[in-house]
């Protein structure tokens, strides 16, 4: 067991505590305070953008006016969309055509080519063998 501390030193002691514990009592209520502030903040930005939101809404949504002349506008508009796709949908059938046709005009080149290329490499092979005979038989005549 610790000996019994002087009176003096055990009143020091317990000043600091007191102390220690009045600090502590502080900055919870600080805390406290602080945390107060924050969620009241934050309630009234809820509120601010609530209110912005409702106002947006407001804009987005004209009033609804019924008129003839609106309705005959709308009308066009829907007929120049209309006419828009028809047009935009012949555009598209007309350059599907397109490239099947170039396709096989390159496929008739290509065989053509070919075919081009083959005789003449029989052609080069025929005059070859027609020098190679005559060459044989200028040989053999001498």
């Amino acid at each position: 067991m610790l000996p019994p501390l002087s009176s003096g030193i055990n009143a020091e002691l317990e000043e600091k505590r007191g102390d220690i514990l009045a600090d502590k009592i502080t900055y919870r209520k600080m805390l406290e305070q602080k945390m107060d502030s924050i969620s009241q903040n934050r309630i009234i930005v809820s509120k601010e953008q609530a209110r912005a939101q409702q106002e947006k809404e407001k804009i987005k949504s004209p009033p609804k006016i019924q008129s003839t002349e609106l309705d005959s506008l709308q009308r066009k508009l829907e007929e120049k969309r209309a006419e828009r796709m028809k047009m935009k949908t012949a555009q598209q059938m007309t350059l599907q055509g397109g490239p099947v046709k170039r396709t096989v005009n390159l496929e008739a080149e290509k065989r053509a080519m070919e075919e081009r290329r083959w005789k003449e490499l029989e052609q080069s092979r025929e005059r070859i063998a027609k020098l190679g005979t005559k060459a044989d038989r200028t040989t053999l005549m001498t």
